[in-house]
């Protein structure tokens, strides 16, 4: 009887010796078939320094924390390490790059179009939009949809709208002259959307917000938005869309996304019954529909006259783009600049002395004003090259890019960093010190192309740039013509950094105003 027993004990424990070796022999060879189909990888990767990284994680180890960690880790990258170096993600590997000749070389191919896949993680608020489509196709089509809508002569509809807004804004800050530092971010994101709205969702018949007169969220919540994608985008384990949708940060996300989209909806579903309220001949006569078309109504004209459409959801996506893009990086610019004129009092005087010489001290600010404008948009562009909206951003290569010292594998990513590029002393002597005039014309000649790209560069650059300029214009003249502006900030090194996509002061931005 124990003999029967024994040999069935044994027959057991070779089965489950058999069993255990089977499994290890099959995860080798699937191991060892991954690596030999990825060896041309792992050999571009050895010529490449870089952080260490570990199985199965690479170096997400240095990407745990809040956004300021996160911000912090990256930066450090780039300052540490080559112009180009390698960086592993879990099981990916991306190139980083930081020298203006590897962002010409590479935001200019044809084969560096495409927006990393993590940007999908935007996609429940903004879609495909143009900032966050991943198929190039699709960027094409919208792109050649809208580009017609930021001609010049349409722009220059749109003084009225930013003059409008900023004297708004100058009434709003009276209430802050003499209360101390405020963080005067929540202020000016109210203006900006309200521009927004003004320009690029309302004609004289449409959809106002009002954000700065009345207790409007939506700002506030685009912000907190920003900074959810952020932080899931370096956390792996919210990649998983289950355990995402179940957190608490991701039922924040999904709940805000609905409230902002919803607003879309009405506004969408508004601006097709006052259109279906007027025939054509109508609206091309009618003079406060003529007189400034809102963006919207410049794409449903587009839609109903030309070939290539758009469905209602790809409307949706574009109107919640400009809004989110409009909104956040041109606010976070201004208040910057507003900073750096609190830190650099000289210039903020020699600004004032602009503003006074070619707008006055009470006139209104106009179209013919803004090209004389020239120290501050030096000044508008000195900030961006310190403080760039985003302070980097990824492709994805769809081919192979030969950069000589090495080569850009098909499907890997490339992160640019666009804050230390900015902040090279090979392109920018004494790079912290805050000098408009490296903007002058015959100092920008010195500068390759991609030494400067605050509104990345190439053929996927953004489509905003002469409105955000000509709207900051605006708005800072208004502003400092009416009021002087200090911080408490000593130094540019000493504004701390952190990142929800866009670029922000850790400690907010110290601001306090004084009238003139």
């Amino acid at each position: 009887m124990l003999g029967f027993i024994f040999q069935d004990l044994m027959g057991s424990s070779m089965v489950s010796n058999f069993l255990i070796y089977l499994l290890l022999s099959t995860v080798t060879v699937y191991c060892l078939g991954v690596l030999w189909k990825r060896r041309r990888l792992y050999r571009e990767s050895m010529k490449l320094s870089g952080p260490l990284a570990l199985p199965f994680i690479g170096s997400a180890l240095h990407f745990m924390g809040n956004p300021y960690d996160i911000f912090g880790e990256i930066t450090n990258m780039f300052a540490q390490y080559p112009p180009i170096f390698r960086v592993w993600f879990a099981n990916r590997m991306f190139y980083a790059v930081s020298d203006a000749k590897y962002f010409e070389l590479l935001l200019t191919s044809p084969h560096a179009l495409k927006k990393e896949n993590l940007y999908s993680m935007a996609s429940p608020i903004l879609g495909q939009g143009l900032f966050t489509a991943l198929s190039v196709p699709h960027w094409r089509k919208h792109r050649k949809l809208i580009i017609p809508t930021f001609n010049q002569k349409i722009l220059d509809g749109f003084v009225e709208v930013f003059v409008q807004q900023s004297e708004i804004l100058v009434r709003v800050l009276e209430k802050s002259v003499g209360k101390g530092e405020i963080d005067v971010l929540k202020i000016m994101s109210a203006c900006t959307l309200d521009i927004i709205t003004g320009i690029f969702l309302e004609t004289a018949m449409g959809v106002q917000l009002n954000a700065q007169t009345t207790d409007c969220k939506i700002a506030e919540l685009l912000d907190r938005l920003l900074e959810i994608i952020m932080t899931r985008i370096f956390n792996i384990i919210y990649h998983s869309e289950f355990i995402f949708k179940h957190s608490q940060m991701g039922r924040d996300f999904y709940a805000f996304t609905k409230e902002i989209r919803s607003l879309a909806h009405k506004i969408l579903h508004k601006k097709r019954t006052i259109r279906a309220m007027k025939s054509p001949d109508e609206l091309e006569y009618d003079p406060a529909f003529r007189k400034r078309q809102a963006f919207l109504d410049l794409l449903m004209d587009i839609n109903e006259e030309g070939g290539l459409k758009f469905t209602d959801e790809e409307l949706m996506d574009e109107t919640m783009t400009i809004m989110t893009a409009g909104t956040d990086t041109s606010a976070s610019t201004d208040c910057f600049v507003l900073t750096m004129m609190g830190l650099h009092q000289n210039i903020q005087n020699e600004v004032l002395n602009e503003i006074l010489e070619v707008v006055g001290p009470t006139e209104s600010i106009n179209l013919t004003h803004l090209p004389q404008l020239k120290l501050l948009e030096r000044v508008i562009k000195e900030t961006l090259r310190l403080f760039p909206v985003g302070g980097f951003f990824v492709r994805t290569a769809e081919q192979d890019i030969d950069l000589g010292i090495c080569t850009i594998l098909k499907g890997c990513s490339i992160v640019f960093g666009v804050l230390n590029l900015h902040r090279n002393e090979k392109y920018y002597p004494d790079p912290y010190k805050f000098d408009p005039d490296r903007f002058l014309p015959e100092e920008i000649a010195k500068r390759p192309p991609g030494a400067f790209v605050p509104f990345s560069y190439g053929p996927r650059n953004c489509i905003g740039m002469k409105y955000a300029i000509m709207a900051m214009k605006t708005v800072l003249a208004n502003v400092l013509r009416k009021y002087r502006v200090f911080t408490s900030y000593q130094s540019v090194e000493a504004i701390e950094l952190k990142t929800n996509l866009v670029l922000r002061p850790r400690h907010g931005y110290k601001v306090s105003f004084e009238l003139r």
